[in-house]
């Protein structure tokens, strides 16, 4: 397989440079933490929406989007982004209300505020624990896309992509994770665009060519066409039909107000109207990029099934893009690709490990160790601790390199669904219901984990009783355990103290 050339690297070194460039502009303003987080709600909402997309779509998107499909179908996707616009309404009629008026900086004073402070700090621990998973199974996608396109060691890869993303995001805070993100989107979905501009050319500029061969091409994991765009059939043993996606988009509704790096980023615009089109333009932006990416990946699967010997050396559905970029196309172009693929993993780390350092310091370090100390050297401790995170995703990602098994869609949902539900929970029933408790809410969250655990974890003894049930259903159902649960057993208990729900809800 051909591999990178000097020019090729040194296309790569130049855009890295260009984003660490970039970061240090906006270095040397952080007199607040309100600045270094927030960047003073100053962004424009469609920055902020760009930026919330780029994290979002993280290499696990834009690698295992074309994974997937290449593997299975593409019953995934563009269905998937069509509920989650749907169903913005309703996400924006729960949650708006409260972070529009509550705007802290960390989305966990909340559950003090509603709850108890114990409450607190679990949930903030549990966004550490599910972020860091998140960001290190990124990392590790992208180390092994980067070494199949490139020769160069994933390891290495990681480490370095690690320290320069860690450093940007220390320097630079809030503006630097936002305004990176906004160039770093840029340079992947014009990676996107490319790969597809070199497929039509492949198929002498017939799309129709492209369709029909990977439409009559069936999978053998699924046994549906790969061009499969959406089903209904009634079997919970089937991943990706219509109703888990619906299930699951549910789920997302109830989470979207758990999620601290998606509230922090809406906490950087000037209002509550400004949040809203943040949250739309992501969404439609979201959309766009289905229109790109899910006919790039319907071009891999025709351009592989023409091409036998060169699919069985792709050694996993994840590496078919870099493999395609490696021996399909020209330098110049693979290169920039490569730098898109590396644009979409320092978007998902900056916003992780900033997050992280938010949740620390204000759940934490100024709650307990350092209550008195001033702005300026809270500032100190957060960039700090921004390379301390950015340790700990590492050595996560180190760790994910020796479990490669399932696409990096199942295996990061398998991943979190065990411990994934209770955030999402306890800012639901604290938001919908003023009769839910502490103790209830909390026995709730413990029924959620079991249900999770038993479902999914080394065990899997309820996966098989239930009879197969598939993975993509675990975060939801453990979600409706918890919810069910804690608003029944909130009920043995007295109601919360009229002050506490004044205070939470004011």
């Amino acid at each position: 397989m051909p591999k990178f050339e000097f020019v090729d690297y040194l296309i790569v070194v130049a855009y890295l440079s260009g984003i660490v460039v970039l970061a240090t502009h906006f270095s040397g303003r952080q007199k607040s933490l309100s600045e270094y987080f927030h960047a003073s709600a100053s962004i424009p909402w469609w920055a902020v929406g760009i930026s919330n997309l780029a994290t979002a779509f993280s290499p696990i998107s834009y690698l295992a989007v074309a994974g997937w499909i290449f593997l299975k179908d593409s019953r995934n996707s563009l269905v998937a982004d069509c509920l989650g616009l749907a169903l913005l309404p309703l996400t924006a009629a729960i949650w708006l209300p409260l972070w529009s008026r509550l705007r802290v900086l960390s989305i966990y004073e909340y559950l003090e505020i509603r709850y108890h402070p114990w409450v607190r700090s679990s949930g903030a621990l549990l966004f550490l624990i599910l972020t860091t998973i998140w960001a290190g199974t990124a990392m590790t996608t992208t180390g092994m896309a980067f070494e199949q396109a490139t020769g160069f060691d994933a390891r290495w890869c990681i480490v370095v992509i690690t320290l320069l993303g860690t450093a940007y995001t220390a320097i630079g805070g809030m503006r630097a994770v936002i305004w990176t993100d906004v160039a770093q989107f840029s340079v992947f979905v014009a990676g996107y665009a490319a790969i597809l501009f070199f497929l039509l050319g492949m198929f002498d500029w017939q799309p129709l060519e492209i369709y029909r061969i990977a439409s009559n091409t069936i999978s053998p994991e699924t046994g549906h066409p790969h061009t499969q765009l959406i089903s209904f059939e009634l079997d919970a043993t089937i991943e990706a039909t219509f109703w888990v996606l619906l299930f699951n988009k549910m789920f997302l509704v109830l989470s979207f107000g758990a999620n601290q790096w998606e509230i922090q980023r809406l906490h950087s615009t000037r209002s509550r109207r400004e949040m809203l089109k943040a949250m739309v333009g992501g969404k439609l932006a979201m959309i766009l990029v289905a229109f790109v990416s899910i006919p790039t990946a319907w071009g891999f699967v025709a351009f592989y099934a023409q091409n036998p010997d060169l699919k069985a050396a792709i050694p996993h559905p994840d590496q078919v893009l870099p493999a395609f970029v490696a021996t399909q196309l020209p330098h110049l172009v693979r290169s920039l690709i490569m730098a898109g693929v590396l644009a979409a993993l320092m978007s998902s780390l900056d916003s992780a490990i900033n997050s992280m350092g938010s949740v620390t310091v204000n759940d934490f370090v100024r709650r307990h160790l350092l209550p008195r100390a001033p702005e300026r050297r809270l500032v100190f401790v957060a960039k700090a601790l921004t390379f301390v995170f950015g340790a700990v995703v590492l050595a996560f990602s180190f760790w994910q390199l020796q479990a490669q098994g399932q696409t990096a869609f199942e295996k990061l949902g398998r991943l979190t669904a065990v411990i994934a539900s209770p955030m999402p929970s306890f800012f639901a029933l604290g938001v919908l219901s003023r009769r839910v408790n502490t103790k209830g809410a909390v026995i709730g969250a413990a029924a959620g984990m079991i249900f999770s655990i038993l479902f999914n974890g080394i065990p899997g003894l309820l996966e098989r009783s239930l009879g197969g049930i598939n993975w993509m259903w675990v975060a939801g159902l453990a979600t409706s355990v918890n919810l069910s649960v804690g608003y029944a057993a909130s009920y043995l208990f007295p109601p919360p103290p009229a002050e506490a729900l004044d205070r939470a809800h004011r």
